[in-house]
């Protein structure tokens, strides 16, 4: 499975993650990288060039890891992000359910667009 932005996960307790200081701690992912294109550090060894970034539970603190580090615990069901005039929540099945904040600032925006007012 692949961890996606928003999943919950776990990390595993082997001895890369001992040595990270990780082990056994849930995190969330925040997103995705090619290490061999942005030459970030991060733990475990990736045949497929790929690597996650995971916000450790109850910390500020962010690592960078290979997806075989870590185990998939949930997609984070009820995530909110909000970005200009959308919402969208996170569904169980990992899908998010979009919708206007303000619909009505939707249309006048549209509205101005369309008649070139500012």
């Amino acid at each position: 499975m692949l961890i996606e932005f928003g999943d919950k996960v776990k990390f595993l307790d082997n001895e890369i993650t001992r040595t990270a200081g990780v082990a056994g701690l849930n995190g969330t992912c925040l997103g995705y990288t090619t290490p061999s294109v942005t030459k970030i550090a991060f733990i475990g060894k990736t045949q497929s060039d790929y690597a996650i970034s995971i916000e450790i539970e109850g910390t500020d603190h962010i690592i960078w890891t290979t997806q075989d580090l870590v185990e998939f615990i949930s997609h984070g069901e009820g995530m909110v992000i909000e970005i200009g005039n959308k919402r969208a929540t996170r569904n169980a099945d990992g899908s998010w359910k979009e919708e206007l904040i303000d619909p009505a600032k939707e249309k006048s925006s549209w509205l101005k667009r369309i008649f070139g007012k500012k």
